[in-house]
């Protein structure tokens, strides 16, 4: 499935490599967990949103735009592991979970080490 390797694809970082610039578990928890979160791909050609319940599960959707504009979606788990943000999807990516560091961007926006860009909708779940 074509959605396996774009959904929020990592470059994983070794445990303990996280650079100055990444945010810690706490701030990732802080930051990220209960909000409803926009996400796309930092070339813009793929995007969705993106919640991640205090209650460990998670659910996105992935938006295709164009002539055959579809929205699918998966539900799954999220834990936080030394500073990454792991996830693993019942669908939409095969391999089991995948980790990445996560920074602050421009204008109030996150950036994960695969490349995905996050922006906060709203105040919560």
């Amino acid at each position: 499935m074509a959605l396996h390797s774009a959904v929020l694809s990592v470059s994983l970082l070794a445990a303990g490599e996280a650079s100055a610039g990444d945010l810690t578990s706490t701030e990732l928890k802080n930051e990220l967990v209960g909000r409803s979160i926009a996400w796309w791909e930092d070339g813009g050609w793929r995007g969705g949103s993106l919640i991640l319940a205090p209650d460990g599960s998670a659910e996105i959707t992935i938006d295709r735009s164009g002539a055959n504009s579809t929205q699918h979606g998966d539900k799954g788990r999220w834990a936080l592991r030394n500073g990454e943000l792991c996830t693993v999807w019942s669908e939409i990516r095969e391999g089991g979970e995948k980790c990445y560091s996560v920074r602050r961007g421009e204008r109030g926006r996150f950036v994960t080490s695969g490349g995905n860009v996050f922006e906060i909708r709203d105040a919560g779940v």
